[in-house]
């Protein structure tokens, strides 16, 4: 009784922020505004509620789950044809970090994983679940990555189209594809609710299993991974109902938010400008890869371009369609991003650390 008291408090400190986000239109307005509503809460020192044992892990397993799912046998067949495009992909985006974030931890009072995470393209809360794993700084990381999130999804369709009207003479063609989601119009209820209570049980197994083998972020990465086999395999699983994922981020929120301090506070204030700039060199990574892609694959500038932006999966591969680009692959190159970024940049970093001591 008195976990669930605790846990319910903790969402509850991260309501009000939520709320006021989403009035304003915040970008990923869920898991930022927990975070700042619980800051405040902390930096006021009012009650806070003890953080429950194994909420974290929780939180894990139902946001990877998301991620997971997403791995069909479509998207396993178009990876087939675009392995080669999506590793290098991968790759491009975690070799720039870990250069662009030992320049930032260089030039300011950052320590390496912080800098390295806040800059990484890997999602707000995916980023700051590495980040209270590897004990960086999870509320800067998660303001680094809002920064880059918010600049992303305002400026990459005016910049992607008008790269695209360029690159195609001044016409916008329109590409037709399929999303990663396609299936049956419907579904019976009792399939629905059985396929998801598959998919979770699966995703809880495989993050309960990495914890215990001690993966950083084992939660995460295991509910990743298994549901990606068993989504990949054709298993009739079927994705939680939405508010489950609205929960993990709201929970992960009012987490990283009750580790903010006064001096974490003054710190941002100082680094605005280092923001600022690294959001700036990040658009313009994704940018040269777009067109590295579109020259080894032939695809559309505007798939290419959304493909390759740091943005999150599901906010451009929704508006991919509208676009003219084509939502599988935009899909496809993202979901090979987060994985390397999930299952490789844990250790990386773990290794570049002992290499700098």
């Amino acid at each position: 009784m008195y976990w669930f008291v605790n846990f319910i408090s903790l969402l509850a400190i991260g309501v009000p922020g939520w709320l006021l986000f989403r009035f304003l239109k915040v970008p990923s307005s869920i898991m930022v505004g927990a975070m700042v509503s619980a800051a405040f809460f902390a930096v006021k020192g009012w009650w806070v509620p003890e953080i429950p044992v194994g909420a974290n892990l929780l939180f894990q397993v139902i946001l990877g789950l998301f991620i997971g799912i997403r791995f069909t046998r479509q998207a396993g067949r178009e990876l087939k044809a675009s392995v080669g495009v999506a590793i290098f992909a991968g790759v491009w985006w975690i070799s720039f970090p870990l250069g662009l974030g030992w320049l930032v931890s260089e030039w300011s009072a950052l320590d390496l994983p912080t800098s390295i995470l806040g800059t990484v393209p890997g999602g707000i809360a995916e980023m700051s679940i590495l980040a209270l794993s590897l004990n960086a700084d999870a509320a800067l990381v998660a303001v680094m990555q809002f920064f880059r999130l918010s600049s992303t999804l305002m400026a990459m369709p005016l910049i992607a189209g008008w790269i695209n009207k360029r690159a195609n003479g001044g016409s916008v063609p329109k590409e037709k594809g399929v999303r990663l989601e396609a299936g049956p119009a419907e579904t019976p209820r009792n399939v629905k609710l059985s396929g998801a209570m598959i998919t979770f049980l699966f995703a809880a197994a495989g993050g309960l299993i990495f914890f215990k083998l001690g993966v950083p972020v084992g939660g995460f990465v295991g509910s990743i991974t298994f549901t990606a086999i068993a989504s990949g395999a054709g298993l009739p699983l079927k994705p939680l109902p939405l508010p489950f994922r609205h929960l993990g981020q709201l929970g992960l929120g009012a987490l990283i938010g009750l580790n903010a301090t006064p001096d974490i506070l003054s710190t941002l204030w100082g680094m605005l400008f280092t923001i600022l700039g690294t959001t700036v060199a990040i658009l313009v990574w994704g940018i040269i890869l777009a067109f590295l892609v579109r020259w080894i694959t032939g695809w559309e500038m505007m798939t290419c371009l959304l493909g390759s932006s740091p943005g999150g999966i599901t906010q451009l591969s929704s508006i991919a369609d509208e676009l003219g680009a084509d939502p599988l692959k935009v899909s496809l190159l993202h979901l090979v991003r987060l994985f390397t970024i999930f299952l490789v940049l844990p250790s990386l970093i773990k290794i570049v650390l002992e290499w700098w001591q």
